[in-house]
């Protein structure tokens, strides 16, 4: 619970960041569908994101964006907090195509291995968590926006986090999202 609010009052503090300083281009807010996949945890995510200007040291790797992001449960299961980079590509006018890559922090179960085979408590929490295997995760996305006006853009994405077996050994359940967001991009 204290990361929630750890990384919601760090998104605020970019919000109040001066526009002319250029450090935060683009702030988002999305609804996201939460573990489509196993479909172990139930309830959608809100995120919140903060993407940075690229410094100049970052230019031999296609300038990415640094990024803040946070993904909150609606229902009281797995909290999510990221921080990567984010190539954003622009084919054409107005649609743009992004990778991002980074590590999270959770708050959701790790395992129950532990536990008794037949604890209530482990036979509810196998059937209603995700078991993510540790509490850092990779965090990768994949997404497409359409700029509706020079700042306000509309998009769609997929996330993924999972420890890879890097990370941690054992088990990794991870977690696969998509969302729906709108932007706003202080600079263009």
């Amino acid at each position: 619970m204290t990361v929630k609010y750890i990384v919601a009052a760090g998104v605020l503090a970019l919000m109040a960041a001066p526009v002319h300083a250029q450090i935060v281009e683009e702030i988002r807010l999305g609804v996201v569908a939460h573990d489509v996949v196993d479909h172990a945890e139930d309830g959608p995510q809100i995120s919140v994101e903060a993407l940075f200007a690229s410094p100049d040291f970052l230019a031999p790797i296609f300038s990415p964006r640094p990024y803040l992001y946070g993904s909150f449960n609606t229902q009281g299961y797995t909290n999510l907090g990221a921080a990567g980079l984010n190539w954003t590509f622009e084919p054409a006018e107005r649609v743009s195509f992004e990778a991002a890559f980074g590590i999270s922090y959770n708050d959701g179960v790790v395992d129950v291995v532990d536990l008794p085979p037949d604890d209530p408590y482990r036979i509810e929490t196998a059937a209603t968590r995700a078991l993510l295997g540790s509490k850092w995760l990779f965090h990768s996305r994949l997404g497409a926006d359409y700029a509706v006006t020079e700042n306000w853009a509309v998009g769609v994405f997929y996330e993924h986090f999972s420890h890879g077996q890097i990370l941690a050994s054992g088990r990794n359940q991870a977690l696969d999202e998509l969302g729906v967001r709108v932007g706003y991009r202080f600079t263009r």
